[in-house]
């Protein structure tokens, strides 16, 4: 039985080929613009020509800087796509409201009115409701390397919202718009990047950066294990990332 077990498991593995998706990323202006950045990437992996100082001008920008996924997905949406966020945010989303039949917005809308003070909460509750009634999807699932796979063996790019701290094994930073690293006085950084591709025989993840002098890297190309991957995704629910954004085309 063992040895069926094994043989088994000898096929999958084996069954599973790399794949890397020709995704074509520019560098992000400054350090706010990672998202808009990886947002016009993913457009232009679908032969969507639009230049990006548009992207980045007409995505909604946080007051403090930077941006959510799911104001991404609201662009993507505006612009005729389907758009599904897998969100990983405890700070917005409560497990149970995916378990049945619960009403996302009767949940949000009852969330904002119970904490009013909590200004990021309302304006990412905001955005989600808006993104809800463009027809956007959201969904709460384990994290797992298969749900990655998933996506991007059906050619689907997935836009990630995650902990630069945590991926760059970086200091904490300050500042917004000029970034300085400092470990004392810092705050965990959030980040967009596009996951473009995987390979089962080292189990890592291909990566397109819009922050073209990385700590991680020398090109804005490069790999990780899905470990760490995973991990600065869920650690990214410091920042109100911990999300991956998948847009595609709408089927006909």
């Amino acid at each position: 039985m063992l040895k069926y077990i094994e043989k088994y498991v000898y096929k999958m593995q084996t069954a599973i080929k790399e794949k890397i998706l020709d995704v074509s990323i520019k560098a992000q202006p400054n350090d706010v613009t990672c998202g808009p950045t990886c947002l016009h990437g993913v457009y232009s992996y679908y032969k969507d020509v639009i230049p990006l100082h548009e992207v980045i001008e007409q995505v909604e920008q946080l007051s403090t800087g930077g941006t959510l996924a799911v104001l991404l997905g609201i662009h993507a949406l505006d612009r005729g796509y389907d758009a599904t966020i897998y969100t990983f945010n405890l700070h917005v989303f409560d497990p149970s409201w995916f378990k049945g039949k619960v009403d996302l917005v009767q949940k949000l809308e009852a969330q904002m009115a119970a904490k009013p003070d909590n200004e990021v909460l309302i304006a990412a509750s905001q955005a989600y409701l808006t993104f809800l009634s463009l027809g956007g999807k959201i969904k709460y699932e384990s994290l797992t390397p298969a749900l990655i796979r998933s996506y991007l063996a059906k050619d689907v790019p997935v836009l990630s919202g995650l902990s630069a701290t945590y991926l760059y094994d970086s200091p904490r930073e300050i500042g917004d718009i000029e970034v300085q690293y400092d470990d004392i006085k810092g705050e965990p950084t959030g980040h967009f990047v596009i996951l473009n591709g995987y390979n089962p025989d080292s189990r890592q993840v291909y990566i397109a950066d819009p922050l073209k002098y990385n700590p991680i890297s020398d090109e804005q190309y490069y790999k990780v294990s899905y470990q760490k991957l995973i991990t600065s995704v869920m650690l990214g629910v410091v920042t109100y990332d911990a999300n991956l954004l998948m847009i595609a085309p709408k089927e006909n």
